[in-house]
C-alpha cells in the first residue's frame, strides 16, 4: 500500500495507490502553527437528505463569524440519487461554492446521498478523488471513513420515491415532517413484520483496502493523544464486522467517533471513547424528538483533550431582527 503524506501546504494522509488523483475532498489549508497550540474546530451535521433551504448556509455564515480553525462534515452534502452525472455536478457546484466562500478549511466525508448512484459516484471521483483519508494536528489524529465502500446502488423504485419526496420537502418545507411520514408510509406498506425489523437495522460497509489504510495510519501515529473518526453511518449502532475491526485498531486510545445519517444529536461516553451522532444542519427532521434541532458542534482542544459545546442554529439570530421598540414615557 502506498500512503502519501502531504506535509505542505496541508498535512494530509491519502491512499495514493488506490486513488491516483490530484483532486481532494477538502477545501483550504490547515494553519502551519496549528499543532503547537490549543485550537477549536466545528462539526456540521447532514445538509441532506431532503434539505430545508438556507439552513446549512446559515450554519456556514455562523462559522465564518466564529472562525474555527477548520470544519469537519459527516456526509450527505447533496441530495444525490441522480442518474444524470451533470445534475450531480450542478448540486456540487452550488454547495462547493458556498463552502469555499467561507474561507474555512473544510473536510468532507462521504454519505449515502453523496454516493447513491453510479452517476453520483463518478461525479465524486471527478471532483473529490479520494474516498477516505486522514490528517494529524499536533497530538490529535483525524480519520475520515467511507461507510459506503463498496458502493451498492439502490433499487430504482426506492430512488424514484426519494426524489419525489425530496421535491415535496423543497417546495413545502413547513410540512417536511408530513412529507417524511408519507415517505416512510410508502416504504413500509405491504412489508411483513420480519421485513420491517430488517429495514430498521442500520448497515454500513468499510472495504478491506480502506481498513488496511487506517491500520497503517494508526500504527504510524501511535503516539497521538486523541483520535477523531468521522463517518456518515453510526457504526456503533451496527453489527458490522468491519466497524468492529476498526474499533479493535483503536483499542487503548482515547477516541471520539462523529457520525450523521439519523439527523438527531446523541452523545455517549464509554471509558476511553465517545460516540457523537450529529444532529442535522439543514436536513429534514426524522422525528426523533430531542436532538432533532438544527445545530453545529463546537470542539475545543486544550492540552490535547477535547471539550464539546452544541450551537443551536435555530436560536442564532441576525441583529436586524431587533429594531427599536416604540417607547412611551410614563406620566
Amino acid at each position: 500500500m502506498s500512503i502519501q503524506t502531504e506535509r505542505k501546504p496541508i498535512e494530509m494522509i491519502v491512499d495514493s495507490e488506490r486513488f491516483q488523483s490530484d483532486k481532494r475532498p477538502w477545501f483550504g489549508q490547515l494553519p502551519e502553527q496549528l499543532g503547537t497550540r490549543d485550537f477549536s474546530f466545528a462539526v456540521m451535521g447532514d445538509r441532506c437528505g431532503m434539505s430545508i433551504n438556507g439552513v446549512f448556509e446559515k450554519g456556514l455564515e455562523v462559522l465564518k463569524d466564529l472562525k474555527p480553525e477548520f470544519v469537519l462534515f459527516v456526509g450527505d452534502l447533496i441530495e444525490g440519487y441522480w442518474e444524470d452525472k451533470a445534475e450531480a455536478h450542478e448540486e456540487w457546484d452550488y454547495i462547493d461554492a458556498k463552502i469555499q466562500e467561507t474561507g474555512l478549511p473544510f473536510f468532507q466525508t462521504i454519505g449515502n446521498h453523496d454516493f447513491g448512484t453510479q452517476a453520483v459516484v463518478d461525479a465524486w471521483s471527478e471532483r473529490k478523488g479520494h474516498e477516505y483519508y486522514a490528517f494529524r494536528v499536533g497530538d490529535a489524529l483525524y480519520l475520515f471513513v467511507n461507510t459506503e465502500d463498496p458502493f451498492d446502488p439502490l433499487p430504482e423504485d426506492f430512488r424514484i420515491l426519494v426524489k419525489r419526496i425530496t421535491e415535496k420537502v423543497h417546495e413545502d418545507p413547513d410540512h417536511a415532517a408530513d412529507h417524511l411520514k408519507e415517505f416512510y408510509g410508502e416504504i413500509m406498506a405491504g412489508l411483513t413484520p420480519e421485513q420491517l425489523k430488517e429495514m430498521g437495522k442500520i448497515t454500513m460497509k468499510i472495504g478491506d483496502r480502506q481498513l488496511a489504510f487506517f491500520e497503517k495510519v494508526l500504527a504510524d501515529n501511535a503516539d497521538a493523544k486523541h483520535t477523531f473518526v468521522t463517518m456518515h453511518r453510526p457504526g456503533w449502532k451496527t453489527e458490522d464486522p468491519a466497524f468492529a475491526k476498526l474499533e479493535e485498531m483503536l483499542k487503548g486510545r482515547e477516541y471520539t467517533i462523529f457520525s450523521g445519517h439519523l439527523h438527531s444529536m446523541e452523545y455517549t461516553k464509554q471509558d476511553n471513547r465517545r460516540y457523537i451522532q450529529l444532529g442535522r444542519t439543514g436536513a429534514a427532521p426524522h422525528g426523533n424528538g430531542r436532538g432533532d434541532e438544527n445545530l453545529v458542534l463546537w470542539v475545543t482542544m486544550t492540552n490535547g483533550q477535547p471539550s464539546f459545546r452544541v450551537i443551536h442554529l435555530d436560536g442564532v439570530g441576525d441583529i436586524e431582527q431587533y429594531p427599536p421598540a416604540a417607547h412611551h414615557h410614563g406620566e
